[in-house]
């Protein structure tokens, strides 16, 4: 995993004052991982045009140019007069090679965006927005340098953003730059290497990057075993019984040795062979509760002690706040049962657009408060323990499918069957569920919870 920061302007001043590299050395560096992911994407000679504002994405923006002049027909537009001095010093020196500033935004066949940083705190300027919507209804190339304009430092969009085939972040990786709202904008994220390694720049962080090589599948390297050495995971079945047959069979094919449904309802369910009907949670390694729930009634002490996946409808009832406080339980909530979850928790009643706007915030807070592990669900899903988040990039709009939340608790429950600890769990299953998906050859909207099950042998 990668270390994820709110800004790097400690990071950048550690490097001047006490690592003795100048501001301008640091942007130098800046512009050349510009430059080099340009000549990688472009055909030699094309048109790019450098959309400039007056801070340091604007300096890293013209010393781009510079360097690119001569090998491509390099233009500025300058949006703001009011330079600083870095960016003053850099136009000087631009302008000197030969690259000329437009009058106008033009036509070219890539467009960098150095326009304004992340520190942004309010909606852009009217005529900024219509800058930026022109230039994204344009075909071409188009690069954000450090964040694409309009998204502020903690994902939020200010209301419009450059929408960018790829951002090139300096020096360390922003966490803005891995919200749901940034999604569609920020295209593929490189890292620029401001001439000292990402370890040595960066310092230490409470915000994580996942990367695939983060997930721990389960190990089966010992022949002296049994069925029993890998846990029995239980699940609760409610009104709906399709929601609890979903989890029940991506915790078998997640490796759990035994898999169990506990029938609340009064309602006779059909299961598949090689899932047991039981009607207790006696001797559970773990258990799943809440999905397809409805009204059914239950004791929490059958389970409180035990590893527990929470989901769906307990969001919605009271007893979610007691399992909350446990150390062995995992909260799955998409943004609306989450919504509710603050409610109960009495964090105040917010409307699904204010979760998604403040997802990381409302993470850090409720994790710091609440013992559990959180995993908010989402195009990029976060995982938050005593105030750490996790983010997972890997979400498809494949995984956008009902049952498919069922699934994941499912993978979960299996690895907290087989002894994971509750992050671990949170962790490798958020990363087993989308690399189904990832994984996955035929049409996305034809992708179902059948294809995750499935998909997790492929793994």
């Amino acid at each position: 995993m990668k270390k994820l920061f709110l800004s790097t302007n400690e990071l950048d001043k550690n490097c001047i004052e006490n690592l003795g590299l100048s501001e301008l050395v640091l942007q130098e560096n800046a512009a050349l991982g510009v430059a080099n992911l340009i000549r990688q994407k472009l055909d030699f000679g094309k048109k790019i045009l450098f959309l400039c504002g007056g801070g340091n994405n604007a300096s890293d923006a013209i010393a781009a140019a510079r360097m690119l002049s001569g090998e491509y027909e390099c233009e500025l537009f300058l949006w703001s007069s009011n330079l600083n001095q870095n960016a003053k010093i850099q136009l000087q020196i631009t302008e000197n090679v030969g690259v000329k500033i437009a009058s106008e935004i033009c036509e070219a066949d890539c467009y960098v965006d150095g326009l304004l940083g992340s520190g942004l705190d309010r909606d852009l300027p009217q005529d900024l927005q219509d800058l930026l919507n022109s230039i994204n209804q344009k075909p071409g190339l188009k690069i954000a340098v450090d964040v694409p304009t309009g998204l502020n430092k903690f994902g939020r969009l200010s209301p419009i953003c450059f929408k960018a085939d790829f951002t090139v972040a300096m020096g360390a990786r922003k966490i803005g730059l891995y919200s749901d709202l940034a999604k569609d904008f920020v295209g593929e994220i490189k890292l620029a290497n401001l001439g000292i390694c990402e370890d040595k720049f960066s310092g230490e962080s409470r915000s994580f990057l996942l990367e695939m090589s983060d997930l721990e599948l389960p190990k089966r390297d010992k022949q002296n075993v049994s069925k029993g050495d890998f846990g029995h995971a239980f699940v609760a079945c409610g009104m709906m019984s399709g929601a609890a047959k979903i989890v029940a069979k991506a915790a078998l094919k997640m490796g759990a040795g035994r898999v169990s449904v506990v029938n609340l309802s009064d309602k006779q369910i059909i299961l598949d062979d090689e899932i047991m009907l039981k009607n207790s949670f006696k001797l559970a390694s773990s258990v799943a509760i809440g999905m397809g729930l409805g009204v059914a009634r239950f004791d929490l002490g059958d389970f409180i002690t035990l590893p527990c996946v929470v989901d769906a409808d307990m969001f919605y009832r009271d007893e979610v706040f007691n399992l909350a406080t446990s150390q062995k339980a995992v909260l799955t909530p998409h943004p609306k049962e989450f919504a509710n979850l603050l409610k109960i928790a009495s964090f105040g009643e917010f409307s699904v657009e204010e979760v998604q706007s403040s997802r990381l915030e409302f993470a850090i807070e409720f994790s710091s408060k609440f013992a559990c592990v959180l995993v908010l669900k989402g195009a990029n899903t976060l995982i938050a323990q005593k105030g750490n988040v996790y983010i997972s990039p890997f979400g498809t709009p494949a995984l956008s499918v009902g049952g498919s939340g069922d699934a994941l608790s499912g993978i979960i429950l299996g690895l907290l069957a087989q002894g994971y600890s509750p992050l671990n769990a949170a962790i490798s299953g958020v990363l087993a569920h989308a690399k189904t998906a990832l994984n996955f050859k035929a049409n996305a909207y034809s992708f179902t919870p059948n294809d995750i099950i499935e998909g997790i042998k492929w793994l």
